[in-house]
């Protein structure tokens, strides 16, 4: 796993729901079995993280100008509660994002994975989205599932989601939790669902989780479907806390992609 070394203190005020952390991480493109599996549990406050070297190239490589680019800020673009009243959407606070970040940094020294190159993901890409203005979220919550919609200015990585996905059909994590280990494995899929019109890089994934902690097993699920739009990356993410994503919450989250697509093109 690439590792950048980056700051995130902590704060001292009151746990967030930990569904909150759960859909800033899973926005912002953590690994699909981390974000579920892991993140979820950490509910506490991160100051934003501190801009280095790395954060730097990345905001470089990615420039908010970019050809055919909205003018509109993400904050403008992303899908609101208005937009898609459904999912009872309400906005993730940039502290809460730098709080999904931070929980990577925490946990990102002890995690094992396996087969190892499951693990081969940048962490440059998630402290560029974590830069005032590069990211945006809004997520709700309807018992039992999350949905959480994104957009970002830095779209590195997105282009190579499908791939990761087709060489890690089954994976394990393991990683080290309050003097424990939490075990998950995830079994990864394609979704064959068409891009809409003027997407690039769509990729629409599927991931059942069995998670081991303390000697129970968790079943969880999740769907990510990712893609970039006048070079604006979106991310429409439904995750399901007692099982499988059902096809109806499958086809909320698609509908849901389709409204974001929409929004940036008419932006």
């Amino acid at each position: 796993m690439r590792s950048t070394v980056f700051s995130s203190p902590r704060s001292s005020g009151p746990r967030r729901a930990g569904r909150r952390v759960l859909a800033a991480s899973a926005a912002v493109g953590l690994t699909l079995g981390l974000a579920s599996c892991t993140i979820g549990e950490s509910g506490d406050d991160a100051a934003p993280a501190e801009t280095t070297p790395a954060t730097s190239e990345m905001r470089q490589e990615q420039p908010t100008g970019a050809p055919g680019a909205p003018e509109a800020g993400v904050d403008q673009l992303v899908l609101n509660a208005q937009d898609a009243p459904e999912l009872g959407l309400a906005p993730v606070s940039a502290e809460e994002i730098a709080g999904g970040v931070g929980a990577l940094e925490d946990i990102a020294a002890g995690v094992r994975v396996d087969p190892e190159r499951c693990a081969d993901f940048s962490q440059d890409a998630f402290l560029a989205q974590a830069e005032p203005g590069a990211i945006a979220i809004q997520a709700g919550q309807s018992e039992n599932t999350a949905y959480a919609v994104s957009v970002t200015t830095v779209t590195a990585g997105l282009n190579d989601r499908d791939r990761l996905i087709v060489d890690c059909p089954t994976m394990t994590v393991t990683i080290p939790l309050e003097g424990t280990e939490v075990t998950t494995r995830a079994e990864n899929q394609l979704l064959p669902l068409e891009a809409p019109e003027g997407v690039e890089h769509f990729a629409a994934i599927t991931q059942n989780n069995a998670m081991d902690m303390m000697g129970q097993e968790l079943l969880t699920g999740n769907v990510l479907i990712t893609g970039v739009v006048r070079g604006i990356g979106v991310s429409v993410t439904v995750a399901n806390a007692a099982g499988p994503v059902s096809d109806a919450e499958r086809d909320t989250a698609v509908d849901a992609f389709a409204k974001q697509v929409e929004k940036i093109r008419n932006a």
